[in-house]
């Protein structure tokens, strides 16, 4: 079997306002009901919905609509985060990019405030990020560091490390479960470290828009849900993995440079 990617696109629209790259891993009963989330914030924002099946499934059926465009993408074989959403940017015909998880949930308005955002402040918006019980999830966050990742272990703290109630704000970095870029930001730093497997590659492209000094923002009027899966808490295959990617960030020169610039910074 080839090892290329097979894509069709269906229908196509002339000026989609944002792209959006969601990779299904066998996870049909979620995307079926992402998908028609999405079709219905089209009416309000005209999108390329960019839909790579990661391993082998049926493809949900999808009738077309006006501002909707669905490109798909079977893998013959798995490909990791970083190479999946990059090969998706390869087909964004929009001047924004989003990133998101099949396991996210959202209504007409929750990406608009951030395209908003970016309009004034180039880099990477990401919502407020809600769990199915309403509380706020952790995923606007300081550098990570070895002491502070055993602080939040020890004390049991998984909250973020901002308030929500400051409406726009810089933070170090966001969890990719969903996080929109500007076309030529994502372009500018090459997308996704392909050499992180699973976890830190939003770490590593959060730290890369702010060496570009493009901004890192968390968007309060952007809200969506997520139906958090959290493998690495409950497998060890998935916890050496993340560990693993862990030690590759702490190890790189992306990390190091937004140290020691941090550090220059508070000078």
């Amino acid at each position: 079997m080839s090892d290329l990617a097979t894509m069709q696109t269906q229908p196509v629209l002339s000026e989609p306002r944002i792209a959006i790259s969601v990779v299904s891993h066998g996870q049909r009963e979620l995307l079926l009901t992402l998908l028609a989330q999405l079709k219905t914030a089209s009416a309000l924002l005209p999108m390329q919905v960019i839909l790579t099946l990661n391993l082998p499934e049926e493809r949900p059926e999808m009738a077309s609509a006006e501002g909707f465009e669905v490109v798909w993408i079977e893998n013959p074989r798995p490909k990791g985060f970083a190479e999946n959403h990059n090969a998706a940017f390869e087909h964004c015909r929009a001047p924004y990019f989003c990133v998101l998880n099949p396991d996210v949930r959202l209504d007409a308005g929750s990406l608009l405030p951030l395209l908003e955002c970016l309009a004034r402040l180039p880099g990477v918006a990401g919502p407020r990020v809600l769990s199915l019980s309403g509380a706020l999830e952790d995923n606007a966050r300081q550098l990570p560091s070895p002491l502070r990742l055993l602080s939040r272990w020890w004390h049991r703290r998984f909250e973020s490390d901002y308030s929500h109630v400051v409406l726009e704000q810089q933070v170090d970095w966001m969890a990719g479960m969903c996080l929109a870029f500007d076309r030529a930001t994502y372009q500018s730093i090459g997308g996704f470290d392909t050499r992180y497997r699973l976890y830190c590659e939003d770490i590593d492209i959060c730290l890369k828009v702010h060496l570009t000094c493009r901004h890192v923002t968390w968007v309060q009027a952007g809200v969506v849900i997520h139906d958090a899966q959290r493998a690495s808490h409950r497998s060890w295959r998935y916890l050496v993995w993340h560990i693993g990617s862990l030690l590759k960030l702490f190890n790189s020169a992306t990390y190091w440079r937004f140290r020691f610039s941090r550090r220059r910074a508070a000078m």
